[in-house]
């Protein structure tokens, strides 16, 4: 009894060709709706993070009774006198009968200072900060969870955008729009977008 084998078909080069073909635009239409999620997704976090940071710091105040500081710290150490925030910052606290708000963290003195939480660099965002220089750069919160010195403290306003490299301040466009976090002077935090086209810098 004769057999045939069964012949196996393959795909031919014009068949691969226009698989390729359609890959290729996928990917072209893929990749960038991919990378502007990405960068949306960097600023959304750091935001997020400053934000916890923030009430963490004036939740801590209100249930130690004592002032609660943050600012901007690249080493986990010592305060930048900077506006700039992505480069890390952290919260500490003063002990009891060395609770003087707006003071820099001083690392050397674990007896009356108190790291809380240490949040390092972010990336892929530029972070800026209001200037404030009643505080000199540190931002306190009293045991009732307001900004020190209550009598002059005023709004502090946040902008997170996106950055294309390590340095200098970031973008708000319509693929990856920025983010502005506000600190009321009662301590109260919201955010909010930043407008597309605007400088990422707080006025």
């Amino acid at each position: 009894m004769n057999r045939t084998a069964a012949k196996t078909r393959g795909f031919s080069l014009i068949e691969m060709m226009v698989t390729l073909a359609i890959m290729a635009i996928l990917a072209m239409i893929a990749i960038p709706s991919f990378r502007n999620m990405t960068r949306r997704n960097q600023v959304t976090t750091s935001t997020n993070r400053l934000l916890a940071d923030l009430s963490y710091a004036k939740t801590e105040a209100v249930s130690r009774g004592l002032f609660v500081s943050l600012c901007p710290s690249s080493d986990g150490e010592t305060c930048q006198t900077t506006t700039t925030y992505d480069t890390g910052w952290i919260v500490y606290a003063y002990s009891p009968g060395n609770a003087k708000a707006n003071t820099k963290f001083d690392n050397t003195s674990p007896a009356t200072n108190l790291l809380l939480r240490y949040t390092q660099a972010q990336q892929g965002v530029s972070i800026t900060g209001q200037d404030n220089s009643t505080n000199n750069d540190v931002i306190s919160f009293d045991s009732q969870g307001q900004q020190m010195p209550s009598a002059s403290a005023k709004e502090l306003d946040f902008v997170v955008c996106y950055r294309d490299g390590t340095s200098g301040v970031g973008t708000s466009t319509s693929a990856a729009q920025g983010s502005e976090l506000v600190l009321m002077a009662s301590g109260g935090l919201t955010t909010k977008p930043w407008p597309v086209g605007s400088a990422c810098t707080p006025s």
